[in-house]
């Protein structure tokens, strides 16, 4: 089965999703990274696990937090399944800025995730932003 096969059955339909928005700033990532580990530790995930999801996450609240909107906030959301997790990181950027899928970081978050995903609105003229999502998937193993 491939990792896309697995994470296509991760049975989330029904789920109360886990969510916490804070502003776009460096310094609340220790809230993320919090929230993402004890969601999955209260799941009865294993360590490697927990840290593999946490790494991903927070690499992109970083990539999100390099080039968001002045005073803008992030939204994560956790949709916890027996198997594993299915995530969503939402924020506001820059209007015309994307974010490197070049780096070693965004490396790190392909390795450690099954599926991941970015993708932007259109963006605002009036307020000179555009809106990212970065959907992801962890199957517990």
């Amino acid at each position: 089965m491939t990792d896309s096969d697995a994470t296509s059955q991760l049975s989330i339909e029904g789920s109360l999703p886990t969510v916490l928005r804070v502003p776009a700033a460096t310094d609340r990532l220790a809230l993320v990274r919090a929230l993402v580990e004890t969601a999955l530790y209260i799941d009865d995930w294993s360590l490697d696990d927990v840290i593999d999801a946490k790494v991903a996450v927070d690499e992109i609240c970083s990539q999100i937090i390099s080039a968001a909107a002045e005073s803008s906030s992030m939204e994560v959301t956790l949709h916890l399944a027996s198997n594993g997790v299915v995530g969503e990181v939402r924020g506001q950027l820059v209007d015309g800025v994307e974010l490197d899928e070049s780096t070693f970081g965004w490396r790190v978050v392909q390795t450690v995730t099954d599926t991941h995903a970015i993708s932007y609105a259109e963006s605002s003229p009036a307020e000179a932003t555009r809106d990212v999502t970065i959907r992801f998937s962890k199957v517990r193993k």
